[in-house]
C-alpha cells in the first residue's frame, strides 16, 4: 500500500486542484489534511491543511463523513461515488469521488488520498433527487480489476 511519500504532485498535473490528503489522527476520533488542492479549498471556503475534518465539516455532515473515511481505512477498500458529492451549506455538487487509502509503513492503511470531481453548482430541488452511489472495493480486488483491464 502506498504512503503519502510515494505520490508524486508532479504526477496528478491536472487533477492536483481536485486532490485532498489525511492521515487519521487515533486521539483525535478524525482526520488532519495534510494537502487541499485549489478546488477543494474552494469548496469549503478556506484552505483545509492542517485542519481536523471535525473542524471545517459542517456537523450535521461530519459523523457519517467520518464513519465513511473510517471504512476506507479499516477495510483497506478503494471507495468510489457518484451523485451529490457534495451537499451542505446551501452549496450541492453532483459529480464523482475516489478515496484511497494509504499506509505511512507500506502495511498497515492511516491515512487518505481523494479526489472528488464536482460539476458547478446545481438547484438544490435536482440535487435532492440524486442519490450519492458509494461502493468499496477492497484495494486487493482493485488491483486485479486495473491487472485485467491492462490485459495482464
Amino acid at each position: 500500500m502506498p504512503s503519502r511519500r510515494d505520490i508524486d504532485p508532479l504526477c496528478l498535473g491536472p487533477v492536483l486542484p481536485i486532490i485532498w490528503m489525511s492521515d487519521y489522527e487515533p486521539e483525535a476520533g478524525t482526520f488532519r489534511y495534510r494537502l487541499g488542492g485549489e478546488k477543494v479549498n474552494e469548496l469549503w471556503g478556506a484552505p483545509v491543511a492542517g485542519r481536523l475534518l471535525s473542524e471545517f465539516s459542517p456537523p450535521e455532515r461530519f459523523a457519517a463523513t467520518n464513519e465513511t473515511h473510517l471504512k476506507v481505512l479499516r477495510e483497506e477498500a478503494a471507495l468510489v461515488a457518484s451523485g451529490a458529492v457534495f451537499r451542505c451549506s446551501g452549496r450541492v455538487g453532483l459529480g464523482e469521488r475516489l478515496i484511497l487509502p494509504l499506509a505511512s509503513d507500506g502495511v498497515t492503511a492511516d491515512g487518505l488520498i481523494g479526489a472528488t470531481h464536482r460539476e458547478p453548482t446545481v438547484d438544490l430541488e435536482l440535487a435532492a433527487t440524486r442519490e450519492l452511489v458509494t461502493t468499496f472495493v477492497p484495494i486487493a480486488e482493485l488491483g486485479r480489476g486495473v491487472l485485467r483491464a491492462a490485459g495482464s
